[in-house]
């Protein structure tokens, strides 16, 4: 089976028509997205049902949430001790890169578990050297 990060970006473009990804987010998810079993965190849900709240509202978030934690598609992975070791070590040593420390967290994670795709629409992860699907032109 191959594995498939799912960052916040992603979640978001899925779930907002008004987002900018909308589209590819929703085409990726029922094509191509369909070869993987997605992964992401406690800290990317956390941010993702967050946001939902702000941009729309708690209903929208709750259901999302539900469906998440409901889901066979998806694995949520616990950012652990050691996660948030190697993610300080990141945030640390790259001063030359905008990552925030969740994204750390998501590489920790990544790196820890050999998850090369991340279906994402933040550079970042190719910047630590992920692949990021879908591709844009």
């Amino acid at each position: 089976m191959r594995y498939l990060f799912v960052d916040t970006g992603a979640w978001l473009a899925l779930e907002l028509r008004n987002d900018q990804h909308h589209q590819d987010a929703k085409a990726f998810a029922q094509g191509q997205g369909r070869q993987y079993q997605w992964l992401t965190t406690n800290w990317i849900l956390s941010e993702t049902l967050t946001m939902l709240r702000r941009r729309t509202n708690h209903a929208v978030a709750v259901r999302f949430g539900q469906r998440i934690r409901a889901s066979q598609q998806l694995s949520l992975l616990r950012v652990d001790e050691d996660h948030e070791d190697r993610a300080w070590e990141i945030f640390r040593d790259y001063n030359d890169k905008d990552f925030g420390f969740v994204d750390c967290t998501s590489f920790a994670v990544m790196g820890a578990a050999a998850v090369r795709w991340a279906f994402a629409f933040d550079r970042r992860f190719s910047q630590f050297g992920f692949d990021i699907l879908p591709h844009l032109g």
